[in-house]
């Protein structure tokens, strides 16, 4: 907004700033005749390739790498790399995962540009929970294993997550008609490659269900199979992994410059970043509120109409902000939507097309859209540059902005943030005002800056290799079938490679006896987490927000939300009058139940619905409550009941204590308490920790639940200096 560096006065006192200019990015393409015929004679005219496109498609259709890895810089064209062979071999078939189901909404959206460009239909059909159980149930499917069946066998393209792709492949889709280890055989054989798309939002547990079974089909399959990542960040623990997984990877690049000439095609404007330091209790409400004019004669001066991002951590937060912006800009012609989880779908499409979108990460994940002006918060390195990669793309057939802005909103609880980035930048002889190369000069900036986070390494030989130890175990269990024994044999050494261990039998027993039958109902919710792909959201409640018209039914967080919220807890009457008039075609209330089905239920199996009255101004404290005796269970996962919410207290909480109460969820207790966990492990912001107390009531406990309950056993075994592998589970 501001073209020269200007004295800001926050709400809290002195704001420091400074801004630099990164320089634009041009791709190197490839000379027309490196192209290969099967897609020259598709490409239309002025197209040009870029040469990790061209690299891309060659180790896919003519290489011998296993996985191939793209990091190419966003906005790039990675999709399209990863798509080229399905436009150019009718017979070559893709399955494609997505951590968000935006982005495979997106993406169907750009593979049908890419059918029209290319001049060369394609089949393909987007799949996620709620559309796999309206399509079985529109189809008279009465298992969804036979309705993903039917899918496979009949589309080119599959646009899914990982979390489908991870049930399916351990054996959690039932059937009618065939076995549990078919579907994966039928998934294998009707696709050729998989691709996994902004893998670098993922972690260790997501890390290790992927390898666990990309092995397990290469060993199946021997080796038929290709596996793309595209991520222009990919975690350095998956590399590290996939090179000792025994699996051949091709690492492709992006080939960069900062000045244009005839080799090249622009991916990136420049733009200017300007770096805010706020007070130390402000936030980005606060700096919105110090700069709307500066914000509004943004817009006035603008030859074409500017779009602006606004990303925030805080759901709440994103809502007052779209409030309070709306009720300020909308008067004066500049339109403002909200896009965050507690937004429906359709308003999440419109959303987009709005002058100003506020959001969460629900927005800075691969989704496609041009804006000019970025305002972002950011708690590590790699949502930062992801955030900041929103910003400038170049879009073919588009015209430019006038020009490009970026806000860094540094929090005031973390002044070395900004510090640190002025420091490293100093380093490098940028000050004020500098050129910055993205890549060689910010890049290293930014991630010395927020430093290193945990990678939970304890977690891979703690608890996911019982994923593996599940596969093998699965594969053993057809005794009658040699060809099963022999590739369980196999799987099991490479898995024993790929997790460092001494010996998978260790792995094993501990996998055998979270599985006893006589222990079933205290420890399979353990196994289960394990095997989960992003783990079970125990909490979910479904939720009517009354703040928007007309009402939005979402499914939710129940800890998140009663921080932030006022809220009633409905009947069933009043649940079901609200969905016949929310949604009168029976088929859209079907798709909507369909969001809704996995929230938390009480008795008579209903489930948990809350309506949403409005937000508060500042985020409460939580405060938890167990039933039982904490003491003797501390340092150890286990499988916790009666749980009970304290504070914020609110008129309706014994109604939802009721329901959750009678809730079963993995759990990790400790006595330490957050700050020093966080300090000391280097917890991730959104690691989720929770302060409770007993039945006693004398002392405050760290609750960890889910998988982070699994991820925090193994970090403290690792930093107590125990071998995760060698110390025992107790449930």
């Amino acid at each position: 907004m501001r073209g020269r560096r200007e004295v800001i006065v926050s709400v809290e006192g002195a704001c420091r700033g400074m801004w630099i200019r990164t320089c634009p990015v041009y791709s190197e393409v490839v000379r027309p005749d490196e192209v290969p015929q099967a897609i020259a004679g598709r490409l239309p005219a002025g197209w040009r390739l870029s040469r990790h496109q061209l690299a891309t498609y060659q180790a896919l259709t003519a290489g011998d790498a296993d996985v191939i890895i793209n990091t190419a810089m966003t906005g790039d064209g990675k999709s399209l790399a990863a798509y080229l062979p399905v436009f150019t071999r009718p017979d070559c078939h893709a399955f494609g995962m997505y951590p968000t189901i935006e982005l495979s909404r997106d993406q169907a959206r750009q593979l049908e540009g890419y059918a029209a460009d290319l001049g060369q239909p394609v089949s393909y059909y987007a799949l996620w929970g709620a559309e796999l159980a309206r399509f079985a149930g529109e189809h008279g499917f009465a298992r969804r294993g036979d309705a993903l069946n039917e899918r496979f066998h009949n589309n080119q393209v599959i646009l899914t997550n990982p979390d489908i792709f991870n049930l399916v492949m351990n054996y959690h889709y039932g059937s009618l008609i065939f076995t549990d280890y078919e579907l994966p055989y039928s998934l294998c054989t009707n696709y050729d490659y998989l691709i996994f798309d902004e893998f670098h939002v993922f972690g260790m547990p997501q890390i290790v269900a992927a390898l666990t079974a990309m092995l397990y089909i290469q060993e199946y399959f021997q080796g038929r199979h290709r596996f793309v990542f595209s991520s222009a960040t990919p975690s350095d623990v998956l590399l590290e992994m996939l090179g000792r997984s025994g699996l051949r990877c091709q690492l492709i690049a992006g080939s960069y410059r900062t000045a244009p000439a005839e080799d090249v095609r622009l991916v990136l404007h420049p733009a200017t970043l300007h770096f805010e330091q706020l007070g130390e209790r402000a936030g980005t409400e606060d700096w919105l509120r110090e700069h709307l004019d500066e914000l509004v004669a943004f817009w006035r001066r603008s030859e074409r109409r500017p779009r602006a991002a606004i990303i925030v951590e805080s759901v709440a937060a994103a809502r007052r902000i779209a409030l309070f912006l709306a009720a300020e800009l909308e008067p004066l012609g500049i339109s403002v939507a909200e896009n965050t989880g507690l937004t429906d779908p359709e308003r999440r499409r419109l959303s987009l097309q709005k002058d100003i979108v506020v959001g969460t990460s629900t927005i800075d994940v691969g989704i496609d859209f041009s804006i000019n002006l970025l305002i972002f918060e950011s708690t590590n390195a790699g949502s930062f540059l992801q955030r900041l990669g929103r910003l400038g793309r170049s879009h073919r057939g588009e015209p430019p902005y006038d020009d490009y802005h970026a806000y860094a909103l540094i929090s005031g609880r973390t002044p070395w943030v900004y510090e640190r980035i002025v420091s490293e930048l100093a380093g490098q002889g940028l000050g004020e005002g500098a050129e910055v190369d993205r890549a060689s000069q910010l890049r290293p900036a930014v991630e010395c800056a927020f430093g290193t986070q945990n990678d939970f390494l304890g977690y891979a030989a703690r608890w996911g290799v019982l994923q593996a130890a599940h596969v093998v175990n699965t594969l053993e269990a057809r005794r009658t079938q040699g060809a099963y024994q022999a590739l369980a044999a196999r799987l099991a050494a490479r898995y024993q490679e790929l997790f460092r261990l001494s010996d998978l039998l260790k792995a094993r027993k501990r996998y055998w006896y979270l599985t006893a039958k006589d222990r079933a109902a205290e420890c399979r919710p353990i196994i289960d987490e394990v095997i989960a792909f992003r783990g079970s959201s125990p909490f979910q409640v479904a939720c009517w927000d009354a703040t928007v018209r007309p009402n939005a039914l979402v499914a939710y967080d129940l800890l998140s939300l009663v921080q932030v919220a006022s809220f009633d807890v409905l009947t069933k009457e009043e649940h079901e009058r609200a969905l016949e008039e929310r949604y009168p075609d029976p088929e859209e209330r079907s798709r909507a139940k369909a969001t809704i089905q996995y929230v938390m239920k009480g008795k008579g199996d209903q489930p948990l619905v809350l309506r949403i009255n409005g937000f508060s101004p500042e985020r409460e404290r939580l405060k938890l409550e167990v039933g039982t005796e904490l003491g003797p269970r501390t340092e150890q996962v286990f499988v916790l009941s009666g749980l009970r919410i304290v504070e914020p207290r609110a008129p309706q909480l014994p109604a939802v204590n009721e329901v959750l109460r009678r809730q079963k969820v993995v759990c990790y207790c400790t006595r330490w308490d957050v700050p020093t966990l966080r300090r000391r492990l280097r917890l991730p912001a959104h690691f989720a920790l929770h302060t409770a107390r007993d039945v006693h009531g004398n002392r405050d406990y760290t609750l960890a639940f889910g998988k982070a309950a699994l991820m925090l056993e193994a970090q403290l075994i690792r930093w107590h200096n125990r071998s995760v592998e060698d110390e025992p589970i107790i449930v």
